[in-house]
């Protein structure tokens, strides 16, 4: 296998990655917004409810639009799952991704040194040319991030206490 095979997976799984993302995007701009407490609408006048999703589309620049069921939208985060499950799958093929990348670049003088990655900082005063992996090792603690809000947010919509603040 060479280096350009790998590079070229890694660039699949990114790829994938995004497509997943951009066939769901739309799903979390629908919106409760004038459902009321529970989601009936009962006591939000229609014409309320538009104009103040038409001033949150200008503010936030974000497409935003009225679940067609307030109650659906009120009771089920399923949408969030769905999102937080594909950004998750993104972490860990990040994660994957610098894992690999750190142990090709391991070396110089030890194991597999196949790659040289830019000397972002300074390595160790014992160990000559050692190139720390600043970027791999910051992109773990990120993905495990993203990881542990997914399941949080899996947690949270099982049981029906998921709040947008939480975010």
């Amino acid at each position: 296998m060479t280096l350009g095979q790998e590079l070229g997976a890694y660039s699949q799984a990114i790829s994938r990655d995004r497509w997943r993302l951009y066939k769901v995007e739309e799903r979390p701009r629908v919106i409760n917004l004038g459902a009321t407490a529970v989601g009936t609408g009962v006591n939000a006048p229609l014409k309320y409810i538009f104009k103040v999703i038409e001033i949150l589309k200008n503010l936030t620049k974000i497409g935003l639009t009225r679940s067609d069921y307030l109650m659906d939208a009120t009771q089920n985060a399923d949408v969030f799952v769905e999102y937080l499950g594909l950004l998750k799958a993104l972490a860990v093929n990040l994660s994957k991704i610098a894992n690999d990348l750190r142990l090709l670049s391991s070396g110089p003088n030890t194991s597999l040194n196949e790659i040289n990655m830019l000397a972002i900082q300074a390595g160790s005063s014992i160990i000559p040319g050692k190139v720390n992996p600043v970027i791999p090792e910051l992109i773990n603690p990120i993905a495990f991030q993203v990881m542990a809000n997914d399941f949080a947010i899996t947690l949270a919509a099982q049981v029906g206490q998921l709040e947008l603040n939480a975010f």
